[in-house]
């Protein structure tokens, strides 16, 4: 998580301060509770478990399970980087996805012009 700016470092020192916040092992000695925040302009996972278990709280933590994209920007953010082709209404786009914006991504073709491709536009996505 490098290149954070104060902003984001702040709201994440909160996120923290927040999930332990939300569990009091005073009212039942078992509580396991996942917790998920959703902070706008950051994209983290951090699989948080906050659990305290019957044997106070020592728990051997895991590895979260792999996220599984669910929006056609989670699937191109995954692709970042890669040689893609890009289908849209008026034919497909080939080239290495550049970058992904909330409502257009980048793609720079074998001759180095950089298309912009707006989401709505998107029909299809497929790795090269």
């Amino acid at each position: 998580m490098a290149n954070l700016t104060n902003r984001q470092r702040r709201l994440l020192q909160l996120a923290n301060q927040l999930s332990q916040n939300l569990v009091d092992d005073s009212t039942d000695s078992s509580l396991n509770n996942n917790v998920s925040i959703d902070l706008p302009g950051i994209d983290l996972n951090a699989g948080l478990n906050v659990g305290f278990g019957s044997d106070g709280g020592t728990d051997t933590p895991t590895d979260p399970a792999p996220s599984t994209p669910t929006t056609m920007r989670d699937v191109l953010l995954d692709l970042q980087n890669e040689q893609v082709e890009v289908t849209t209404p008026f034919g497909p786009v080939t080239g290495t996805l550049i970058s992904v914006q909330n409502d257009y991504v980048v793609l720079v073709e074998a001759d180095g012009a950089q298309v912009l491709v707006p989401m709505e536009d998107i029909e299809l996505v497929s790795e090269l």
